[in-house]
């Protein structure tokens, strides 16, 4: 009996254009976002992937998303090991991507990949609109990849929720995604007179207590500021202060007083926040929460 011929497997996605590369390749990998992505902000590509084009990466890279939106993103090399990081927040903040979500690389030479989104449900994001079609990632000094040691941080599997084993049905998932997603669509629709940045609550928010500042937001307006404080739709405002990187004057998250507000406003994993900058002297924040339940 003749051998089977061996076939390629289909691609995912259905953003990509329709061509397929003549033989197999490993020009495709997916990255599953684990807690420890979200809280260093970076991003390790896989130590095959790292082998077969390690030496051919620059030391920026370029992602390109569906909506036609490009960023540009700094690479840091070290121990064999590259992950993605000057830029990569930025690109995260843009796309909402959180903690479980899903995604697909396709690389096409000369540093640039191709990015899919996906969700905690396994479905591909509604991309935001991206008017001029391009976006570049900001990069700085502070950005760039030092020649000293990095240290390396393993993503643990472990720390992967799996979905499939919650008690909670895929249809009642199913309600709250879609819950979330339009609580997002709402939040982006709404807008401020001030300058402003959107979060979708996850539950390291709630369980580590912190949230993160968008960089570009936090650099432009609350360089060097250690307190701020949130206001709720009340008017009654809570004392928080900003957490910073070792010796960065950009606040990176809001740290002490954030767990209280969260707690007396009734936040919850899923819904979505937007923090508007009603006050730069003294830094007041007025949020204005879109909550996933009333979504649902």
């Amino acid at each position: 009996m003749a051998p089977k011929a061996r076939t390629c497997r289909s691609r995912v996605g259905p953003n990509w254009d329709h061509h397929r590369p003549s033989r197999c390749r490993n020009s495709y990998f997916f990255k599953i976002i684990l807690p420890s992505t979200m809280r260093n902000m970076k991003l390790r590509l896989p130590e095959k992937f790292v082998r077969e084009y390690g030496n051919k990466l620059s030391s920026v890279a370029t992602l390109t998303a569906p909506n036609g939106g490009i960023w540009q993103v700094r690479l840091e090399k070290a121990n064999n090991n590259i992950w993605f990081c000057g830029g990569w927040r930025d690109f995260v903040d843009y796309h909402s991507i959180n903690y479980g979500y899903f995604l697909v690389f396709k690389y096409k030479g000369n540093s640039k990949f191709h990015v899919l989104v996906f969700d905690i449900t396994a479905t591909e994001i509604e991309y935001p609109s991206n008017r001029d079609k391009k976006r570049q990632g900001n990069l700085n000094e502070n950005e760039m990849s030092t020649s000293r040691e990095l240290c390396v941080k393993h993503e643990v599997d472990t720390e992967l929720i799996i979905i499939e084993n919650s008690p909670m049905s895929s249809t009642r998932r199913s309600v709250l995604s879609g819950g979330r997603e339009r609580a997002l669509q709402a939040a982006r629709m709404f807008k401020p007179k001030n300058p402003s940045f959107i979060r979708v609550i996850q539950a390291y928010n709630l369980k580590l207590s912190y949230v993160y500042v968008t960089t570009e937001f936090a650099k432009k307006y609350v360089q060097r500021k250690i307190s701020v404080k949130l206001q709720a739709s009340s008017g009654k405002r809570w004392p928080c202060q900003f957490r910073f990187r070792d010796g960065s004057a950009t606040p990176q998250t809001i740290g002490n007083g954030w767990k209280s507000f969260v707690r007396d406003n009734g936040i919850k994993v899923g819904d979505v926040c937007v923090f508007e900058l009603i006050s730069r002297m003294n830094v007041v924040l007025k949020v204005s929460i879109f909550r996933m339940a009333e979504y649902a």
